[in-house]
């Protein structure tokens, strides 16, 4: 029999053990039937573009109390790019690992234009000009021209007509799109008669004056032409851009832009004195002489003959049965109402009235204005009113530089003269050398003249003697013999007799 004592001692033995029995019972019961919880899936696929879930009840099952206890972390994986990604949720002591795979399966959408669409002939388009966009989740998903198994980013027609466009989207995982849109291509409204604008400050330019566009199925579009002139300054020297804007009733619309320099009239004339720029080709306006026929960067006597060709004249009055007197002669100035020629006095003088031949055959009656004889000199002048437009638009003055002239003395350059005829031809080319612009002259007051090499015959009197530059040197005059020496009006002396005769000064560089 057991003693009390001992039974004391198995009746707490048996408590503990009873309450230990009772706590792992209760652990395992909270362990298993609360906070116990387990992952939904292993892997998971996405559509790339989808939002991936947040919700930890996607995650874990179990009590929604120790599902709260998770904590998901989605830091590894790249949702703005397709690919395989780990996601991780922890809870407590532990961690679970899940597989996300983002995946693009959806081909781009094309957005098509609902209207026609026009092109025009012989322009670059890209997609983006015959399509609305592209639409997808791949931020670089592209367009392109189809044509077969070939893709191109731009596309162009040369020949008018209809045409069916292939058109291919794709993303970044290959995904693509395909389609065929209609273009009808037809040619552009095209310009004519835009030139470059140079202008003193305050100038009012026509900007349409001579501008027209022609389109080949509307026509004329001249009265539809738009000038946006909004960066151009008139009041202020500076460079600007000036723009003309036609469009057809297609839509389709050719922009034309041009330059405007406003500058000071010097600074103008000299650009013209460089032949930088040409009134036949530039709108000038403000500067002293838009005629002057300027100075080449290279010398070529041949070729600025021939440049220079439209600033020559032949003087032409017929005698009676047959008989005629004529001589040559050079565009001094050309001024609002009259065009001045220079010539010699033994040519002017013997007639008051003279035909003037200009160097196209374009004949044209002027009257003397007088001459002198300090110097072999006269001057004709032509009423502007009688010459053809279309003649204005070629002629020319002689370039006259004083300083350039009076830095020659016996240098050895090489000067030439050119007659033209009645017919628009040439009656006479020579060419020679420089001996000295101002030299020893035994007749005519011994006034100094100019000696050249370039041999003179009946008819060169009064012929610009040019070098090979374009600058005015001399004026044919005579030759004296024993030994020939051929002799000419020097510059200065042109230029103080033909104000003494005219009044007036031409442009002087």
């Amino acid at each position: 029999m057991r003693s009390a004592e001992g039974r004391r001692k198995w009746r707490i033995a048996a408590g503990v053990l009873a309450g230990t029995v009772l706590l792992a019972a209760g652990l395992l019961f909270f362990y298993y039937r609360i906070y116990k919880v387990v992952p939904t899936f292993s892997e998971m696929t996405c559509e790339y573009g989808d939002q991936i879930s947040q919700n930890i009840e996607d995650y874990l099952s179990g009590t929604e109390w120790s599902v709260h206890l998770g904590e998901l972390d989605l830091s590894q994986v790249d949702q703005k790019h397709t690919g395989t990604y780990q996601a991780v949720v922890h809870h407590g002591r532990s961690q679970f690992t899940y597989e996300v795979i983002i995946q693009d399966t959806v081909a781009p959408e094309i957005r098509w234009k609902e209207e026609q669409i026009y092109l025009a002939a012989g322009e670059d388009y890209t997609v983006e000009d015959v399509i609305e966009g592209v639409e997808d989740v791949d931020p670089g998903a592209e367009a392109f021209f189809s044509q077969g198994d070939s893709l191109y980013s731009s596309l162009w027609f040369d020949t008018v007509g209809r045409y069916e466009v292939g058109i291919l989207a794709r993303d970044g995982s290959g995904n693509e799109s395909s389609g065929q849109i209609s273009v009808i291509v037809d040619t552009a409204p095209s310009f004519e008669g835009i030139r470059n604008f140079y202008c003193v400050p305050g100038s009012a330019p026509d900007y349409l004056e001579a501008v027209a566009v022609y389109d080949d199925l509307d026509g004329d579009l001249t009265a539809q032409i738009r000038v946006d002139d909004s960066e151009v300054n008139l009041d202020e020297p500076g460079e600007y851009s000036l723009r003309y804007v036609a469009e057809d009733s297609y839509g389709l619309e050719t922009v034309e832009e041009t330059k405007i320099l406003v500058a000071e009239e010097d600074g103008i004339q000299d650009l013209i004195g460089r032949r930088q720029i040409d009134y036949r080709k530039d709108v000038i306006i403000g500067a002293p002489n838009i005629y002057d026929g300027g100075v080449s960067e290279q010398e070529d006597i041949d070729e600025t003959l021939e440049y220079m060709r439209p600033a020559l004249v032949q003087l032409y009055h017929g005698v009676g049965r047959g008989g005629y007197s004529s001589g040559s002669g050079y565009i001094m100035e050309i001024t609002e109402d009259r065009i001045y020629v220079c010539s010699n006095h033994h040519v002017v003088s013997k007639y008051e009235d003279w035909d003037i031949y200009f160097y196209d055959g374009t004949v044209v009656r002027g009257k003397a204005v007088g001459t002198t004889q300090v110097y072999d000199v006269g001057v004709v002048e032509v009423d502007l009113e009688n010459v053809p437009e279309e003649l204005l638009e070629k002629l020319m003055t002689v370039h006259i530089d004083r300083t350039y002239w009076e830095s020659l003395n016996q240098q050895d350059i090489e000067v030439g003269l050119e007659r033209v005829d009645r017919t628009g031809g040439l009656l006479h080319v020579t060419k020679g050398r420089l001996i000295k612009v101002k030299q020893e002259f035994d007749w005519n007051n011994h006034a100094e003249h100019t000696e050249v090499t370039v041999e003179l015959v009946h008819g060169d009197s009064g012929s610009a003697i040019l070098d090979g530059y374009g600058n005015l040197i001399c004026m044919a005059y005579a030759y004296s013999t024993d030994p020939t020496r051929y002799w000419c009006v020097p510059l200065d002396g042109i230029l103080d007799c033909y104000r003494e005769i005219t009044g007036r000064t031409p442009y002087i560089y």
